[in-house]
């Protein structure tokens, strides 16, 4: 069985496209691969995966905490993912992992011995060909090493503004230490730096000179890694997250279009990169 591609969508700082790039992503590749299995996981104790899919949890409990808090998970991530309702624009061949909210945030100081393998683990003999992780925005933690520790490619998100350039700059930081450790013992360097997503740039092909001027600053702190198409700003991505649907089918209120910016980018940049 062909090893999945397991995509991160990682940023330090909140309210930067990070969850929208992650579920786009996910709902991409599943749009464009129906015969596939794809799953999306919330690594996030805030749960903005989870709440936006309306995904719930198979019993009680058995959710995105469950694998991060025990060792024998081996196969979890199939049994624990589920199907979204399709009625609100969610592909059949995509599930979700959702998070344990509460639960999950009290993982952060687990201490346990070889507890960030614990995501990788759950991910043994997946029938999944792609996986996306939405990552919590905060440094380091057992649960962003389980995720960086189980992913492949790590795909930044960020708007054009401070909190995106200060959310890309401290992830990128933790990357370079987590590999530095991987060398430490030995361990291959992973995951690989797929680039930044930059989501939310502008609104009907208009830019403010901020915008402008943190793209200019990406490019220079971030040389050749800002991928392009850029992600129009549309209110109805708002709206139909907090509608519990997939903005993609709202093609008069301009949904398709910044589905297609995400389709380009998963087909194009980020699968296989």
């Amino acid at each position: 069985m062909t090893e999945p591609q397991v995509v991160g969508s990682y940023s330090e700082t909140g309210g930067v496209t990070k969850t929208a790039t992650a579920v786009s992503v996910a709902v991409a590749y599943a749009v464009e691969h129906p015969e596939e299995d794809v799953i999306l996981g919330d690594l996030d104790p805030r749960g903005a995966t989870t709440k936006w899919t309306g995904a719930k949890a198979v019993e009680p409990d058995l959710d995105m905490s469950a694998i991060l808090g025990q060792d024998d998970v081996r196969g979890w991530a199939d049994e624990l993912a589920v199907h979204l309702d399709p009625k609100k624009g969610w592909p059949e061949n995509l599930r979700v992992i959702p998070s344990g909210f509460r639960a999950q945030a009290t993982q952060e100081s687990l201490r346990e011995d070889h507890a960030e393998m614990r995501l990788k683990r759950s991910l043994g003999g997946t029938r999944a060909q792609f996986v996306v992780f939405d990552f919590p925005n905060r440094q380091g933690g057992v649960i962003t090493q389980n995720g960086l520790t189980a992913c492949t490619h790590i795909l930044y998100a960020a708007k054009p503004d401070e909190d995106g350039l200060d959310g890309v700059d401290g992830a990128k930081e933790t990357i370079r230490k987590f590999h530095g450790y991987r060398e430490e013992v030995g361990l291959s360097k992973s995951p690989r730096e797929i680039g930044i997503v930059l989501g939310a740039a502008y609104t009907g092909a208009v830019w403010t000179r901020d915008a402008l001027r943190a793209v200019d600053e990406f490019h220079r702190t971030s040389p050749g890694m800002l991928l392009t198409p850029f992600v129009e700003s549309r209110v109805i991505v708002k709206e139909s997250r907090a509608a519990g649907e997939f903005y993609g089918k709202y093609v008069s209120a301009g949904g398709d279009k910044v589905f297609r910016a995400y389709r380009d980018l998963t087909m194009n940049r980020i699968v296989t990169a």
